[in-house]
C-alpha cells in the first residue's frame, strides 16, 4: 500500500514538473513575442527622436511602453493562481471570456449544465489551465468569431466543451502534438481524464475534456 501510495506521489510530481517546464517555455514565448518587441520599437523611436518634432517620437514611444505594460500585466494576472482560486473556476472563465470579447470583438458564452458539485481548489485550478490553453489556442489561431465554453456536470463525470467557428485545421497535416497541447495532455491525465480534439478545414474545432468521478479525486 505504501508503495503504490510512492508511485501516485512520483508520478504526480512527474506531471508538475512537465507542466511547470511547459509554462515556463510558454512564458518566454509570450514575453518574446510580445513585451520584447515592443520594448525593443520603444528603443529604436527613442535613438531615432528627431530633434525639430521630438514630441511625435516620445508619444509613440510612451503608448509603446503602455502596450509591454498591459501585456506583462495580462501575463501575471493569467498566471496567479491564487487569484483564480479566490474568485473561482465559474467566476474566472467569466472574466477570461469577457477579456477575449473586449480585446478582439469576440462572441462569447459560458454554459454551465447539470448540478455543479464541489470541486477541489486543485482541481478547478487545473480544469481553469487546460481551458485557457484552449482559448490562448483560439486567440493565436483560429481566426474565431465566436467560442463557447459549457461545463457540464453528471452524477459521474464532468465534461467540458471548449468551441469555436474559426478556419479549424486537417488533423491528419496538423494533428501532431504542440507543447500547449501537450500541457493540456499532462493536466488532463492528472485527473485522469480525457482530452479529445475534433477539427477539420473551415469548420472550427472543438475540444473536450472528460474528467471521471471528480467527487473522489485529489
Amino acid at each position: 500500500m505504501e508503495t503504490r501510495s510512492k508511485i501516485k506521489k512520483s508520478t504526480w510530481q512527474n506531471w508538475q514538473i512537465a507542466i511547470q517546464e511547459e509554462s515556463y517555455q510558454q512564458i518566454s514565448s509570450e514575453l518574446h513575442d510580445n513585451a520584447c518587441q515592443t520594448i525593443l520599437l520603444s528603443i529604436l523611436n527613442l535613438q531615432r527622436i528627431d530633434k525639430s518634432n521630438p514630441s511625435l517620437r516620445i508619444s509613440d514611444t510612451i503608448q509603446l511602453l503602455e502596450e509591454t505594460l498591459h501585456e506583462i500585466h495580462q501575463l501575471s494576472r493569467s498566471l496567479n493562481g491564487e487569484l483564480i482560486l479566490s474568485i473561482g473556476l465559474r467566476a474566472a472563465l467569466e472574466k477570461q471570456l469577457d477579456r477575449m470579447q473586449q480585446a478582439c470583438g469576440m462572441q462569447t458564452s459560458l454554459s454551465i449544465q447539470g448540478n455543479p458539485y464541489y470541486l477541489t481548489d486543485e482541481i478547478e485550478l487545473i480544469i481553469y489551465r487546460i481551458i485557457q490553453e484552449a482559448l490562448n489556442n483560439i486567440l493565436k489561431h483560429a481566426k474565431a468569431s465566436r467560442v463557447e465554453v459549457e461545463l457540464n456536470f453528471l452524477d459521474q463525470a464532468l465534461t467540458v466543451k471548449v468551441t469555436d467557428n474559426g478556419k479549424g485545421f486537417d488533423m491528419q497535416k496538423e494533428g501532431r502534438e504542440s507543447a500547449g497541447l501537450r500541457n493540456m495532455n499532462f493536466r488532463a491525465q492528472s485527473l485522469h481524464g480525457k482530452l479529445k480534439i475534433q477539427s477539420a478545414p473551415n469548420q472550427g474545432s472543438c475540444l473536450t475534456l472528460q474528467i471521471p468521478c471528480l467527487k473522489t479525486n485529489l
